[in-house]
């Protein structure tokens, strides 16, 4: 059964400022391209909500590492997957407030 994806608030911002970032950097057609990625590997954490493995540092949670730069950080619910955070992987990890 595929899950219905939810974003948090954070999440939602997150996506945008690292998309408006690619585009400044790389481009349109870049950011096109992740976003098309993004949305590619959130339909398939919905059909299969843990094909990733649960956070060590953060229960309930778990971590896609989308990218070299960024990991994706979700919640299974019931009914839905909640985004939870689009995180930068070079950031300290003692730092992660949710």
């Amino acid at each position: 059964m595929r899950l219905e994806i939810r974003y948090s608030p954070r999440a939602r911002q997150e996506e945008i400022a690292l998309l408006e970032y690619i585009v400044e950097n790389f481009g349109v057609q870049k950011a096109k391209e992740i976003y098309s990625r993004i949305e590619k590997v959130l339909g398939l954490i919905a059909e299969n909500p843990d094909m990733f493995k649960a956070s060590k540092r953060k229960k309930g949670l778990r971590k896609c590492v989308f990218s070299e730069q960024t990991s994706i950080y979700y919640r299974v619910n019931a009914s839905f997957i909640e985004v939870i955070s689009f995180r930068p992987n070079k950031k300290n990890p003692n730092h992660f407030n949710i």
